[in-house]
């Protein structure tokens, strides 16, 4: 192939690959990558998935193999030398748009040295000067390709630059790495290599080579490392100043002029300038000062004693020599001083003096003596003092000499003066008000005086004037007599300066004061009175004239002669005339009793206007004013004919007259009109009625005007109306309707008809035993005759037999079907479908619309109806078609769409020169980039009822209008989001669902969904999901069944309590039990508890779930079941009727010879008293059971009787004529029939060892032993042969089954007198504070005869209601149990039901207190905390619950107490306290669960929170000891801080004895501190820790 020929492919492989085919071309090389050495053989398969193709090759420089046949081809090279190959494989296909497609191979041909080089700029032995810059080269040669070459330099192990080459060539060259180096003395012999590598991919080696080690070597110096030498006196220069360089510097000392040894110690007199000469690799000359260090000493003059007047200057002076010059300091009483101009008092005293430097101290002492005058006096200060409580005033004052005090102040008896070690206190015993004043202190010496004052208050004490006035309160009537108010000093100490009145303001100098009683109506009398100590003080005199009001009367605001319930009534109570009115009161009276309104407006004086001021305020205004209060009552019908009156009284206190002075209004009756109410109470709503025994329907109704009653019924129904009640037989609905002026009402009730069966189901199963019973008597007395004694015959007896005929009834008759026809309608609902065109534009196109994704591609075909077609386009933003003429249709084809926004558009041009077209709707969309749901920053769980919005982030999608983004949670969509954007352009956009959590959301995924929504088919899946987040909802506990339920006690073996509840997080069960279960064993579960037959007590059983969300409990009613035995004693009773039929049938009908005949011919039964009599007793009783059906005791006579006589005739079948029982030796001669008919036959037994038989040798006559014999009465005479068998067998089945009929009676009648009751109490259980009322309805299920209320309190019955109630205004008895009961008329006639009372009372006080213990707790001791609840009921429902703050941590509870009046109880918390817990709260919360029926929440009462202080030892921050540099001039900080109660203190210590003295705290800062070790201590009362800093000098010059 040439080489033309074969660029042909290439180029046109390289036009598909442009155009984008590439991306399909269905070719596949193996491997797609490769990487080979130069000169290395390779191999490569190109293979396709088109069986349909006209031939593949390859294209390469070296190795193409051109156009083959074949689904592969392999490129294979022996030996690859051509550096610029690039092979390609090209496929020719059949039948497709693009005829030829190719795929290039991606190959990496290399080459790699084997070493490379590295060399120096410096010297070739490899010396280098420090702070000179030289250059390492590297050399790589012939590597290639250079683009994947990387260079790195070392130095010693540590990897330093790094190089790459962006060289592009392919063929191998020479590279250079140069890497600069500035070195410094501490590079002194250290080495340097290069690196090469080479990384070609995972499918080639990773290559690498190294140089060879350059080892440098740098020189420099001389150095000296010193300027100036600060050297201890002692020490030499050669230990102080080293010399340093590269080679070792050979070096001498110079000091003016003269070598000097640096061995030789030295002292403070070879302090100077010295010269350092030294040479190496170059010469250095260098001046160093040297300071020679030695320790301070003081000059004489700074010891011994000195005086001098205050204010003088000290003339003593006090020098120090020393290196570095020592600082001299003052100390005076442990503290550093300073002493600058004029000696004060406060100088004089001992002084120590110190000079210091850094080496050394040294310390005298001086006395210094300042006479000086007595200071300011400042311990004097103003006081408080408790009443009857003792307080000191203390004066004392410096002075040299020391100085005298004098006191001035109000003198008393219990103050005294006492002089004591230069102070003076002034002592107040019993404080009293009177000490309430100024006290001054005066003290005085030869050089001056001075005084200070003070004031002391007497707290609770009520500040009192020395002064008593008589009388101290004048109450005084007008016009009345007046009196006279004297005012003197209560003792005559010589204190009083002056006494005088001030009255109306006016000064009046006298001891004595006369009110004028006509005019002086507010005169405000004061004395006043002027004291040494005290100054001037007043005291007022309570001074009041009084004026009785003229007349008090009542009114109505509003003149209403009546008023309507529920309104409000304004009453006015006017008082005229009447002085002072703050001394008045108004009382309102309803009959006898006070009133207590809503009052709506203060009392007010008469006539005021809003300008009159003070004129008008009742609390100022003291002279006589007319005054009115007005209060307003919602009236009730109680207030119907109620008189109000009002009653002003004056309180003028105990000096006023008593008793105080007052007036009543006359009295005024109002009339209050109001609907009628119906007593319910005596009118249930539903009445059952039993027939024939009416009931009375009482209808009363409260009102005013009295009402009308009027019962409203079907005109069919006839009962009987007196007044105002109604007796009803019939059931139907009666409206009782009550009627006045103010309104109506009506009540309806529904009477129920009932019918009382179990008479009626007797009679039916006695009256049917009877026929039964009498019939079989005959047929069998007719077989006995037949068949045994040969007596009857019937004559011409005539057998018949049977015809085999089958009688028909007549009711076997043929119903007509008629056949069901059904209509069936059919609605069209297809349409035939056709296409419309237009008929001025004929244009169809293949598609009616075109949804295609961006960079896809479409086509749609343009077809033109119209015979007249000239020529068709399409008009397109891209990829359009130009104008085709003699064509009906044509094609829009895009191979790949780039626009967002194409439009295109078929037109066809007519012969006729007219133009038509059709536009195509094209929708060009693009999937999302993403579809995110960010993390919620709150945390992830959430509780119910939270809000959270959750967010979905769509990226780069279009176009948003047909965008929706939905929201699942789990399988369900709750939330679509549409857009209204008209874009067109992908956008990114974000939509919101506001997430509510519920409990059902738990577990549940929640996550967003993009859906691009087109109504074209067929288009591939338009949506994408975000990645799910999983939803925990937080909720409190639930119960899956109802809160609370009632059960019966059931018949089986077991009963659970399902308390299964659903909460998040898991739920904590608790069971709660009446005493008598929680005192046994019992079975209970998390969630149930299982009550097997001997623990299902009825009773209150409750169970609490709870978790951190919160608590419910539910309660479970455990209730004995109701029994109904009617049905029961029916069949009894007709058992025990059939017996009694048997016997009277077997004495009338049996014959002396054991036969039966009906025929009493002149035969007449003999029957025996004691049948006579049972007959008679039998009738008897059965019309005392129906006379007296309610009285229980005609039942258990009734019973008694029965199963007495059965057992009688039972025990008489046993002994009757010819009934001997003999025994002999080892024979028996039994009875002739057995004693039981299921006895074996006489004869069989006969002479055989019996169950009444035994062998005795000693019995020798049957007769001489034992012989009974009865023949006292005829009935048992009666003999019966040995052939009448059915005779023998008779009596004994009636005797049976009369006992055993007999013995059921009797269970039945005692079963009967305890059957369930009929009586409902409504609440069944009641909770009932102590002192609150209590109401409980009985109500009875049947008629009931009476019925009431069996209680200690509010006992009560009643004869004519089906309903009373038990009601206590004030329950204060802890004992008390109300018992209902009911007579009813029919069984169970009476019956009873125990009120299930709960009466509680919550706890006086709850309190909590240590044990054994005061004070502080200590950390990991163990303590008991006791809480105290006092007077709490009942106590078994109460819960002490413990919490450390909000947090509850134990709980007791009393469950195995059963008192029910208060008692006291406790409980213990034992604690183990942390330092965690120091400030924590204890508090101990009471709470009294009682049930569904107590108050909600549960009543508690908490104690005052207990303050836990606990004491731990000392902890540091950071334990560890601290080692930090000292650098000159900059500050330090030792940081010694520790946690600990009570609050560490701290102190230190230095293991340098010059260092100064270091302050008490947990941080020291320090601007020069002397290197060392330093020890701080933290301790407090448990412990004492310590930690150490060592503190080191920083070296210079590193």
């Amino acid at each position: 192939m040439s080489e033309a020929t074969s660029l042909v492919p290439f180029f046109v492989g390289f036009i598909l690959t442009a155009t984008g085919v590439q991306a399909t071309c269905p070719i596949e090389l193996s491997p797609p990558r490769v990487v080979v050495r130069y000169g290395d053989p390779v191999s490569v398969n190109c293979s396709t998935s088109v069986s349909q193709n006209d031939g593949m090759g390859w294209e390469a420089k070296q190795g193409g193999t051109g156009l083959k046949m074949g689904n592969h081809l392999t490129w294979t090279v022996e030996k690859l030398t051509e550096w610029t190959t690039s092979p390609v494989c090209f496929i020719n296909l059949r039948n497709m748009k693009v005829r030829q497609c190719l795929r290039k191979l991606e190959i990496v041909i290399y080459t790699f040295p084997e070493n490379i080089s590295i060399n120096s700029s410096s010297d070739s032995d490899g010396v280098m000067r420090e702070n000179e810059q030289y250059n390492l080269t590297c050399h790589i040669h012939q590597v290639a390709p250079v683009k994947y070459l990387i260079v790195t330099w070392y130095k010693g192990d540590r990897p330093g630059s790094k190089f790459i080459f962006y060289n592009s060539t392919e063929k191998p060259v020479d590279k250079l790495s140069v890497f600069t180096f500035t070195p410094t003395r501490r590079d002194n012999g250290v080495t340097f290599r290069c690196e090469a590598t080479m990384d070609l991919g995972p499918e080639g080696p990773q290559l690498n080579v190294s140089s060879q080690e350059i080892n440098i070597s740098v020189h420099y110096g001389p150095d000296v490392q010193c300027s100036v030498i600060d050297i201890l006196e002692g020490e030499t220069l050669e230990s102080k100043c080293p010399v340093e360089g590269n080679p070792t510097p050979s070096v001498r000392w110079m000091k003016d002029g003269k070598l000097i040894n640096q061995s030789i110690p030295l002292t403070r007199q070879n302090a100077g300038l010295y010269i350092v000469e030294a040479q190496g690799a170059s010469n250095l000359t260098q001046k160093i000062q040297v300071l020679v260090i030695y320790g301070p000493q003081l000059s004489p003059q700074c010891q011994g004693s000195y005086t001098a007047l205050e204010y003088t200057p000290l003339n003593r002076t006090c020098t120090a020599e020393g290196y570095p010059k020592p600082e001299i300091t003052w100390y005076k009483d442990g503290g550093e001083v300073e002493l600058i101009g004029n000696l004060t008092r406060r100088d004089a005293g001992l002084y120590e003096i110190t000079a210091s430097n850094n080496l050394s101290s040294v310390n005298v002492t001086l006395e210094i003596n300042v006479i000086y005058p007595p200071s300011l006096i400042v311990e004097l200060e103003d006081s408080e003092v408790e009443i009857g409580s003792a307080v000191s005033l203390k004066c004392s004052s410096t002075g040299n000499p020391r100085p005298t005090y004098i006191w001035n102040y109000f003198r008393a008896a219990n103050v005294m003066e006492e002089n004591e070690d230069g102070v003076s206190l002034l002592v107040i015993h019993n404080a009293t008000a009177y000490n309430t004043g100024s006290y001054t202190c005066y003290a005085s010496n030869k050089g001056g005086n001075v005084s200070k004052t003070a004031r002391l208050t007497v707290k609770d004490a009520t500040p009192e004037c020395p002064i008593e006035i008589t009388p101290h309160r004048m109450v005084i009537p007008y016009r009345g007599p007046t009196q006279t108010a004297a005012c003197k000093p209560t003792s005559d100490d010589g204190n009083v300066k002056g006494i005088y009145w001030e009255v109306h303001g006016i000064k009046i100098h006298n001891e004595k004061w006369s009110p004028d009683t006509r005019e002086d109506w507010d005169p405000r009398p004061v004395c006043n009175a002027t004291f040494k100590g005290l100054g001037t003080c007043r005291k007022a005199v309570h001074f009041t004239l009084y004026k009785t009001p003229d007349s008090v009367s009542i009114r109505l605001v509003r003149n209403r002669t009546s008023v309507v319930e529920g309104s409000e009534l304004q009453l006015q109570c006017d008082i005229i005339s009447v002085a002072p009115a703050q001394n008045l009161t108004v009382r309102w009276y309803q009959g006898n009793d006070t009133l207590q309104p809503l009052i709506r407006g203060p009392m007010r004086v008469a006539g005021c206007r809003p300008e009159d001021g003070t004129k008008c305020d009742i609390s100022v205004v003291r002279s006589p004013v007319n005054l009115s209060s007005t209060i307003s009552i919602t009236v009730n019908r109680k207030h119907n004919g109620a008189e109000f009156r009002c009653e002003a009284q004056m309180d003028l206190g105990p000096e006023g007259p008593q008793p105080p002075p007052n007036m009543t209004s006359e009295p005024l009756n109002i009339t209050v009109d109001y609907k009628p109410a119906i007593n319910t109470t005596k009118l249930p709503k539903k009445i059952p009625v039993f027939r024939g025994y009416p009931e009375d329907l009482v209808c009363e109704a409260d009102g005013h005007p009295r009402p009308n009653i009027q019962w409203i019924y079907s005109p069919y129904k006839v009962p009987h109306l007196s007044k105002d009640t109604l007796t009803v037989s019939e059931a139907g609905l009666y409206n009782c309707t009550a009627t006045n002026e103010i309104d109506s009402t009506f009540y309806v009730v529904e009477v129920i008809l009932k019918e009382d069966y179990l008479p009626l189901i007797a009679g039916f199963v006695a009256v049917t035993v009877v026929a039964i019973s009498i019939v079989f008597v005959f047929i069998y007395s007719i077989y006995y005759k037949n068949t045994r004694m040969r007596r009857y015959s019937l004559k011409n007896p005539r057998l018949s037999t049977h015809n085999g005929n089958v009688a028909h009834n007549g009711w076997d008759m043929q119903f007509p079907m008629t056949k069901l026809s059904y209509l069936i309608c059919a609605w069209p609902f297809a349409v035939p479908q056709r296409t419309l065109v237009s008929a001025h534009c004929q244009v169809v196109l293949s598609s009616k619309s075109v949804v295609v994704g961006f960079g896809h591609s479409f086509s749609v075909n343009c077809s033109s109806l119209s015979n007249q077609t000239a020529e068709m386009g399409w008009e397109s933003r891209q990829d359009p078609r130009e104008l085709t003429p003699g064509v009906t249709f044509l094609t829009l084809e895009v191979s790949s769409v780039k626009l967002w926004k194409l439009s295109p558009q078929c037109y066809v041009n007519l012969n006729d020169k007219t133009q038509c077209a059709e536009r195509l709707p094209v929708t060009v969309y693009k999937m999302p980039d993403s579809v995110s749901m960010p993390q919620p920053s709150q945390p992830a769980s959430m509780v119910e009822g939270e809000k959270r919005v959750v967010k979905c982030d769509v990226t780069n999608v279009a176009p948003v209008r047909n965008l929706s983004v939905l929201f699942h949670k789990g399988n369900k969509i709750v939330s679509t989001y549409t857009f209204n954007d008209s874009s067109l352009e992908p956008v990114n956009v974000s939509s919101v669902y506001d997430l509510i959590a519920h409990r059902d959301d738990n577990g549940s995924q929640i996550w967003c969904e993009a859906k691009l929504n087109f109504l074209t088919t067929g288009l591939q899946d338009t949506s994408m999901r975000s990645e799910s987040q999983k939803v925990i909802v937080l909720y409190p506990p639930t119960f899956d069944e109802p809160e609370n339920e009632t059960l019966e006690v059931p018949a089986a073996d077991k009963i659970i309590l399902n308390c299964n509840a659903i909460g998040n997080p898991a739920l904590v069960y608790s069971w709660h039990s009446p005493p008598p279960v929680q005192q046994t064993d019992m079975n209970p579960y998390k969630n149930q508890l299982i009550l097997t037959r001997p623990l299902q007590f009825p009773g209150t059983y409750n169970c609490t779930a709870s978790n951190l969300q919160g608590t419910t409990t539910k309660y479970f009613t455990l209730v004995e079941a109701p029994r109904n035995r009617s049905t029961f004693a029916a069949i009894v009773g007709g058992l025990v009727f059939l017996g009694l039929v048997l016997i009277v049938a077997g004495v009338y009908v049996v014959k002396p010879d054991g036969t039966f005949s009906l025929n009493k011919g002149s035969y007449q039964p003999t029957s025996s008293g004691i049948v006579r009599m049972y007959i008679l007793i039998n009738l008897t009783l059965v019309l005392l059971y129906y006379m007296f059906k309610p009285l229980l005791l005609t039942q258990m006579l009734w019973c008694l009787w029965i199963y007495t006589f059965a057992a009688i005739m039972f025990m008489r079948s046993l002994h009757t004529h010819d009934r001997a029982v003999c025994f002999s030796r080892g024979r028996c001669h039994l009875l002739n029939f057995p004693l039981f008919p299921f006895a074996p036959h006489p004869q069989s037994q006969l002479g055989r060892p019996g169950p009444f038989c035994f062998e005795h040798s000693s019995l020798q006559s049957c007769q001489a032993q034992f012989k009974f014999s009865f023949s006292a009465h005829p009935f048992f005479n009666r003999r019966l042969s040995a052939e009448n068998i059915m005779g023998s067998y008779f009596v004994r089945w009636i005797l049976t089954l009369c006992m055993f009929c007999s013995v059921v009676t009797l269970l039945m009648c005692v079963s009967v007198s305890g059957e369930g009751c009929s009586l409902i109490l409504k609440p069944s259980r009641v909770v009932v504070g102590f002192g609150e009322p209590v109401t409980v309805s009985c109500e009875a299920a049947r008629p009931v005869r009476v019925l009431g209320w069996e209680s200690a309190i509010s006992a009560s019955h009643t004869q004519q209601d089906l309903s009373i109630q038990w009601k206590v205004d004030s329950l204060i008895d802890w004992i008390e149990e109300p018992i209902c009961y009911g007579v009813f008329f029919t069984a169970p006639r009476q019956c009873e039901e125990k009120l299930n009372l709960v009466l509680y009372k919550t706890p006086d006080r709850v309190s909590i207190r240590p044990v054994n213990h005061t004070g502080p707790m200590v950390e990991g001791k163990e303590y008991q905390l006791l809480c105290e609840v006092q007077n709490v009921a009942p106590v078994q429902y109460l819960t002490l619950r413990w919490y450390r703050g909000q947090s509850e941590v134990y709980n007791h509870t009393y469950s195995d107490l059963t008192s029910s009046s208060p008692v006291q109880v406790s409980s213990i918390l034992v604690v183990t306290p942390t330092r965690a817990e120091n400030g924590a709260q204890y508090r101990c919360v009471a709470e009294l669960e009682l049930g569904p029926e107590g108050p909600q929440p549960p009543p508690t009462v908490a104690s005052e929170p207990l303050n836990a202080s606990v004491y731990f030892p000392p902890t540091f921050l950071s334990p560890e000891p601290e080692v930090l540099e000292l650098t000159l001039g900059v500050e330090i900080s030792l940081n010694c801080t520790a946690t600990g109660n009570p609050t560490p203190v701290y102190s230190w210590q230095s293991s340098h004895p010059t260092q100064e003295r270091m302050e008490d705290e947990a941080v020291l800062t320090f601007s020069s501190l002397v290197p060392g070790t330093y020890i701080c201590t933290a301790s407090n009362a448990l412990d004492k820790k310590s930690k150490q800093f060592i503190v080191k000098a920083k070296t210079k010059g590193v």
